[in-house]
């Protein structure tokens, strides 16, 4: 038969002991986010726009601003360094739209080459003019591979929901990178 200690009225020792392991609880969870914290290289987002406008400039100046907002959104509500990638590094490995994401491990060497723990390779797909796609694929630098795509749809007035999208995103990329970080450390 199983017993059980008022832990109110219980033995010092049992007080003492269940406080102990929620002491042990809170720092693990305190430490963890740090401890899974990492550098990320976000890339910025290629504009795969369908809606065959003769103008897409003011599209091309809205897609220019959603990887800075991606990096502002992991560093300061995930606490990751988000990582910009030189220009020049960043035309010397991509071959062109799409490169990147079918060869991850292209995009694993940028990261590599500025000091990334993972790389993130964006896109923004825009089949209509009502709503949009932000799509993500999370490169792990040390072994080069490529977990499955994140995405998130943006609908409605486009700066608000950018922001709105884009912190959605920050938190599926810190989510799986915190996962993958549990299952395989770095």
């Amino acid at each position: 038969m199983m017993t059980t200690t008022n832990l109110n009225t219980g033995s010092l020792a049992a007080r003492f002991f269940f406080g102990f392991q929620l002491f042990l609880l809170v720092t693990t969870l305190f430490f963890s986010a740090s401890l899974f914290a990492s550098s990320i290289a976000v890339l910025d987002f290629e504009l795969a726009d369908l809606t065959q406008v003769d103008d897409n400039s003011e599209e091309v100046k809205r897609t220019a601003s959603l990887a800075p907002m991606l990096r502002k959104a992991l560093t300061d509500e995930h606490e990751h360094t988000a990582l910009t990638v030189p220009t020049d590094i960043y035309q010397n490995t991509n071959q062109g739209f799409g490169y990147l994401f079918e060869h991850t491990d292209a995009a694993a060497q940028l990261g590599h080459s500025v000091g990334a723990d993972w790389v993130v390779i964006t896109r923004l797909h825009k089949p209509s003019f009502l709503f949009s796609y932000l799509i993500v694929q999370v490169v792990n630098v040390k072994t080069q591979l490529a977990y499955p795509e994140l995405v998130v749809e943006i609908k409605g007035q486009q700066n608000e929901m950018n922001e709105r999208g884009i912190k959605k995103m920050a938190e599926k990329i810190h989510s799986q990178i915190t996962r993958l970080s549990r299952i395989s450390p770095q």
